[in-house]
């Protein structure tokens, strides 16, 4: 019956206890999860791959399906202090059988309904077909930024498809159908303007309708070197230097003037301005250190006793 439930344990048994696809209850109802490799998703032969779904949903159980296979492979799912769930599916040593389009579902232990489908994750199988195409950079490896380059991915033997890829990024592969001229099959791949997004080491690989997910072996890398930044970086650096030198030369401006404005009013607090036409005389007391006294004004009778002790020391 179409209800009935079966799974692939990690050993590749069947047993009872897990939905198939036609058991499920309205798949679909809950929130999708993603599907993800931490690598490129062009494999080569014997090498290991791991495949993530993760979730915002706090999933209990994953599922993965792979196009036109009838079995699912199961995983319980863990929790992130993040509020992620998510499960590890673990393929490999890889082969010309795992080629294919990958889905995966989240679940609840306690229900029967399904998460919607995440987004299709594409794993493709290299060096399966005995040619090598080329890879050339033109005008050359090393760009400026804003300027236009060309990977151009050519072949002597029949391709339909033309396929690049960069090294490390998890994102699929670039696709391009094959042109023939002059006694080769070719495509080009344009990246204008030039960023250093571009940087790296990229590598094409050929394909055929019948057959897209198995690749031809990759041509020899060629790596694209972005040198120095932009103009447009250049303007703004510059403006921005220019910019902390007039703020700091207002700074010193401000600080020069309180101090003078500091200092102006520190002289007028030790002068007295002369009352009538006394001239202004330090209190020899008031000198000696009596910080209750005041200078005072010395007036013409002050003279004349100056006059007179003067005088009669003579």
């Amino acid at each position: 019956p179409s209800w009935m439930y079966v799974a692939r344990s990690c050993c590749g048994q069947v047993q009872q206890g897990s939905p198939t696809i036609h058991g499920w209850s309205f798949p679909g109802v809950l929130g999708k999860p993603s599907l993800r490799i931490q690598q490129s998703p062009v494999v080569t032969s014997g090498q290991n791959l791991t495949l993530q779904c993760l979730s915002d949903v706090s999933y209990d159980r994953f599922v993965l399906s792979k196009e036109g296979a009838r079995d699912l492979l199961h995983r319980h799912g863990w929790q992130s202090q993040a509020g992620l769930s998510g499960a590890d599916f673990p393929l490999g040593p890889v082969g010309p059988f795992h080629r294919g389009r990958y889905t995966c579902y989240g679940g609840h232990n306690l229900s029967s309904q399904w998460s919607a489908s995440s987004g299709p994750l594409d794993i493709l199988v290299a060096g399966q077909f005995p040619y090598t195409p080329s890879l050339q950079v033109q005008p050359g490896p090393t760009v400026a930024p804003g300027e236009n380059v060309t990977l151009l991915c050519q072949s002597l033997s029949s391709v339909d498809i033309f396929l690049l890829s960069k090294e490390g990024a998890a994102n699929p592969p670039l696709r391009l159908r094959s042109k023939y001229s002059s006694g080769l099959y070719q495509a080009e791949f344009s990246m204008s303007p030039v960023t250093s997004a571009h940087r790296g080491t990229y590598r094409c690989y050929g394909s055929f309708n019948t057959s897209p997910y198995l690749l031809s072996h990759p041509s020899v890398p060629v790596k694209i070197l972005v040198s120095g930044p932009s103009w447009y970086l250049y303007v703004l650096i510059g403006s921005s230097v220019a910019f902390i030198l007039m703020l700091c030369l207002l700074i010193l401006f401000l600080v020069r003037q309180q101090r003078r404005g500091k200092c102006r009013k520190s002289s007028k607090k030790g002068l007295r301005h002369p009352r009538g036409g006394g001239a202004l005389w330090a209190d020899p007391g008031w000198a000696q250190g009596s910080s209750q006294r005041e200078p005072r004004e010395v007036g013409k009778a002050d003279v004349g006793h100056f006059h007179r002790i003067s005088s009669q020391r003579v």
